[in-house]
């Protein structure tokens, strides 16, 4: 088993993007170093992760809720904040540059961003439930020939605190990847597109544990009724709306920034990197 806390401290991260909205510009974010990579999913029996954290526009910082929630809006900031891993049959390629397969569970999103495969995917039939929030799945491929999988949240999240293994179980047990593949990172942070203010990403309190069981027998993970797609996860039609909108930033698609060149800002098993393009 790994696991660690972050005794109370906390990680920041301020940025501005006013052009080129439809890129990834950086991935400030935090990951997890274990003896246990590369971990064969098979043997995935926990991966608790729990944080709490907050995207505002930094001038609105300290104002009411309803402030906060518009200046995001009136200064256009498009992100995503996600929990990220990368994994392949090939257990060194697990733990290279460019994996075969990356899972995204996303936690937050701004409406004008969207998840690989938001055209071939049908997130009104996939769809699973942690910690009494249902998640909406997309797969597709990226601009890196990667296999990605989205799983995005019915509604935006602050805090966090549960157990994302079935998350990342229910791909194999439906047949959307192989269960013969290994996971070589687990990351978070946030994924920035646009800004025409500075905003301030802030997490404290995180914690993961990631445990192996190598006699996991995996039982069949309980069937989840599928939903209406609710307002906040986005459809192909909203995005071929957003996209033919004259003003403001371009939708984005969050092709993800990968495993780039990291400077490493703290040492320990939960390391601290920033990644920018």
């Amino acid at each position: 088993m790994a696991a660690v806390n972050n005794n109370g401290t906390s990680f920041d991260a301020t940025w501005k993007w006013a052009n080129n909205s439809a890129d990834v510009h950086g991935y400030p974010h935090i990951r997890l170093e274990s003896s246990l990579f590369p971990l064969p999913i098979s043997q995935l029996s926990t991966l608790e992760f729990a944080t709490d954290f907050g995207i505002n526009v930094t001038s609105a910082y300290n104002k009411t809720a309803d402030q906060r929630v518009q200046a995001l809006t009136t200064d256009d900031v498009q992100y995503d904040v996600t929990l990220d891993m990368f994994l392949d049959a090939n257990e060194t390629a697990a733990t290279s540059d460019l994996p075969a397969y990356e899972i995204m569970i996303w936690l937050s999103y701004s409406y004008r961003v969207y998840p690989v495969g938001i055209d071939t995917s049908s997130p009104d039939k996939y769809q699973f439930s942690i910690g009494g929030t249902r998640f909406f799945l997309f797969n597709g491929s990226n601009t890196q020939n990667q296999t990605v999988y989205s799983w995005l949240p019915e509604t935006n999240l602050t805090s966090v605190d549960a157990d994302y293994s079935p998350l990342v179980h229910y791909l194999w047990q439906n047949d959307f990847m192989p269960k013969d593949v290994y996971l070589g990172t687990l990351q978070f942070g946030t994924e920035q597109f646009h800004a025409t203010e500075e905003v301030l990403f802030r997490t404290g309190n995180y914690s993961f544990n990631l445990a192996q069981n190598t006699s996991q027998v995996f039982t069949d993970l309980a069937s989840v009724s599928p939903i209406a797609v609710p307002t906040q996860v986005p459809t192909m039609s909203r995005f071929e709306s957003n996209s033919t909108k004259k003003s403001g930033a371009s939708p984005a698609i969050a092709t993800d920034v990968g495993l780039m060149n990291s400077v490493w800002c703290g040492i320990g098993i939960a390391v601290l990197a920033m990644s920018w393009v």
